[in-house]
């Protein structure tokens, strides 16, 4: 019985490590978009992106969102690192940025060099202001790469 939950667990892990293999150098883009303006989820947002590209050990981040009637939107920018356990993300040092436009878009790019061996994301969070101070709140992840 012992055995076999040896094996088991080994297969596991060779799947999971598989599962997270990617190349050297990827781009990865994570979107999100309203097709009808009159979305119940939300009434400033019309679409938003969160990207990473990891070239060698250097990232780059970019995040843009658009909004209708937007009188201010700030965008939060953050690289994470896979902490290894439990879908733990802890954020990089150095790697978090802050952007805000008094308009209806934002647009945010960085680089984050000498990475260490991992996966990394990047997490974006908009937060959008209307013209009568309604304010609404888009957290967006982008995919997943990793730093051999």
């Amino acid at each position: 019985m012992r055995f076999r939950q040896i094996i088991a667990s080994a297969l596991t892990a060779a799947c999971l490590c598989t599962c997270f293999t990617t190349t050297v150098s990827a781009k990865t883009v994570s979107t999100f978009s309203i097709v009808n303006s009159a979305s119940p989820l939300y009434d400033i947002a019309r679409s938003a992106y969160s990207e990473l590209n990891i070239v060698g050990t250097k990232a780059e981040c970019k995040s843009q969102a658009f909004a209708v009637n937007a009188a201010k939107i700030t965008v939060e920018q953050t690289l994470q690192k896979y902490s290894g356990w439990f879908w733990i993300w802890n954020d990089v040092d150095g790697a978090s940025w802050t952007r805000t436009e008094n308009r209806s878009s934002v647009r945010l790019s960085n680089t984050k060099s000498d990475l260490t061996s991992g996966t990394y994301r990047v997490k974006s969070v908009f937060k959008l202001t209307d013209k009568n101070g309604k304010t609404e709140t888009l957290t967006i992840y982008s995919d997943e790469q990793n730093v051999p």
